[in-house]
């Protein structure tokens, strides 16, 4: 396994610094990480195993105990849905099977990739073993989703929140890794501050599509009978929700360049940007940005997706129109 692409942005983080306190007066029986960003999450595991086992607790990554880390090569380290599918209560018994197994060393860790899957009967297999936890022996549990996860298992972890990072922080974290300046702008932008989506965006080709396609819309819907063409070139996206995250950044670029240009994040499109403000009123923008995030909200509760749209479309001409600057 090569390095942690999010190794340094994770290290210091707030999140990691309240487990490196815990390294020297030692570890507790459980801990739920906690963070919509699985892949940042998963990249904390590996970082946490790293420290414990590393005789700095830095971690460093090049001694030889960091690489058995990295390798998947160290005897007192498991791992268990890494693949985030759903937990079985079969595959919590097998995971756990060797838990009061003493450690090849000193102490062996347990990680549960989105725990929040199991379902009651898995949680409460897992809290038997938190009931009675063994003194050598610590429990990751990352979860996406808290509401997930039942009371008495929460009230049994330390819950250790991973940090959104700042769009400066992940923009350079992505120009490391030799990605370009302008698609590390867009990925930052639209990453909500996880460094996870933010490396998805950034492989993406579609999010170039999708940032034309949202400026395409806000220049031409002028009139209602604009709304049911546009509705069209909206569902044609591969995945609609990324696009209104970007309508929504570009609408932020929007607001801030009405003050300070120099403020805007998406450079690559700052033309666009500087010549499609001039249309909106900032009040337009801002309750533009609020019905944007509801529709969002609205699509993630599988509210009819077409109704949605057609709604958010109506809501941009008439608040535009009502706010005319």
């Amino acid at each position: 396994m090569s390095k942690p692409l999010f190794f340094e942005p994770l290290k210091a983080s707030r999140a990691f610094s309240l487990l490196k306190n815990d390294f020297g007066k030692g570890l507790g029986h459980a801990y739920m990480i906690v963070s919509p960003d699985d892949d940042a999450v998963d990249e904390f595991f590996t970082l946490v195993a790293a420290a414990v086992y590393c005789e700095t607790h830095e971690p460093c990554l090049g001694c030889a105990e960091c690489r058995k880390i990295l390798n998947g090569n160290n005897g007192d380290v498991f791992h268990l849905n890494e693949k985030r599918d759903k937990i079985k209560v079969e595959d919590l018994q097998n995971f756990l099977s060797g838990v009061n197994v003493k450690p090849i060393g000193e102490r062996k860790l347990y990680f549960i990739h989105r725990a929040d899957l199991m379902n009651a009967q898995s949680q409460n297999k897992l809290l038997k073993t938190f009931e009675e936890p063994p003194a050598d022996v610590t429990i990751f549990l990352g979860v996406s989703n808290e509401a997930g996860m039942l009371e008495t298992v929460k009230s049994r972890a330390r819950t250790v929140y991973l940090d959104t990072f700042d769009a400066q922080t992940i923009y350079n974290t992505l120009l490391t890794l030799g990605i370009d300046p302008a698609t590390c702008s867009v990925a930052s932008a639209c990453s909500e501050g996880q460094l996870g989506k933010a490396y998805r965006i950034a492989q993406s080709p579609d999010y170039a599509e999708l940032y034309r396609s949202a400026i395409k819309l806000l220049k031409m819907l002028n009139r209602s009978g604009d709304v049911a063409a546009l509705d069209s070139a909206v569902f044609m996206q591969k995945d609609v929700g990324a696009f209104l995250d970007v309508l929504s950044v570009i609408l932020r670029d929007m607001l801030v360049a009405k003050e300070d240009s120099s403020l805007v994040l998406q450079k690559h499109i700052a033309t666009d940007i500087e010549a499609l403000t001039g249309n909106f009123s900032r009040h337009a923008l801002a309750d533009i940005l609020l019905a944007v995030n509801e529709a969002r909200r609205k699509l993630s509760l599988n509210v009819n997706a077409v109704a949605t749209v057609d709604s958010l479309l109506f809501t941009i001409l008439e608040e535009r129109h009502k706010w005319q600057s």
